[in-house]
Order: structure tokens, then sequence, then C-alpha cells
């Protein structure tokens, strides 16, 4: 359960399939992400995360080119290692500067992403007090 909130928590950034390279795309963030990897304090701590919340960190952040967001979320199944399809989440999402906002369910979040490449990028957040760095992967 701490993975999820976690992931709101940054906002749940992610984006839609849509080719990185076509200049279509409002904005870098269009398309579909993953959570990749997760740090405290420098170290990863991804594979604990695999081990305690697989499934959530299957979900899929698709950021859509009218600036709505839509997040396939994954429930642990009826057997080990088994992820069946969760509720869809649906917000907006808009970008000010470097700063993204989404909104989800009447919350809003706001966070920098910072871009490594058009396929990656990391996000800050805090839970439960500690500093987490989130990385996201273009699917």
């Amino acid at each position: 359960m701490m993975l999820p909130l976690i992931l709101l928590g940054f906002l749940a950034v992610s984006c839609n399939n849509d080719d990185d390279s076509s200049d279509d795309n409002v904005d870098v963030i269009v398309g579909t992400w993953k959570v990749t990897d997760a740090f405290v304090d420098g170290e990863s701590i991804y594979d604990q995360l695999l081990l305690m919340a697989y499934c959530p960190l299957q979900n899929e952040y698709n950021f859509l080119n009218d600036y709505t967001l839509r997040i396939d979320t994954f429930e642990d199944g009826n057997e080990a290692g088994e992820c069946i399809a969760g509720e869809t989440q649906n917000g907006t999402w808009s970008k000010t500067n470097d700063v993204y906002t989404v909104n989800l369910s009447g919350e809003t979040s706001s966070s920098t992403a910072n871009f490594l490449d058009n396929n990656n990028f990391t996000t800050e957040t805090t839970f439960e007090g500690q500093a987490v760095t989130l990385k996201f992967t273009r699917q």
C-alpha cells in the first residue's frame, strides 16, 4: 500500500504511446510511462519495492496531447506474481515552466520532471518524511 501513495504523491506522471519524436506532441511528457527505478539517498530501492508491490509498479501513466492523464493500474491477482487490471484513473495535467501539475479525483499535485533524455525522467517526492527519487521510462 505504501508504493501507490509514493507514486501518487509524486503526481502520477505518465504518457501515451505516441512516438516521442513526433512534432505533433504538445510536450515531451506526452506518451506512456512506467516507474523503472526508485532511489533513497542515492541508492536504488526498486528491487525491494518489487518484492512488496510488484503489481502497482506495472501501472502505466499515459499523458495525452489533450492535457488529459490516464493511469492504467494493476492489482495482485489470485496467484503469486499475477497482476490483473485495476481501476483506470483519469485526470488532467498542465505544465508551467518545468513544473508539471496533475489533477486526479479533485486532488492536485505538482512536481518537476528532470528529463535525462526524451525517454527517461526523474522526479522527487516525499513519503513519510523520506525523500524519494522516482525514475520513469517511456514505454
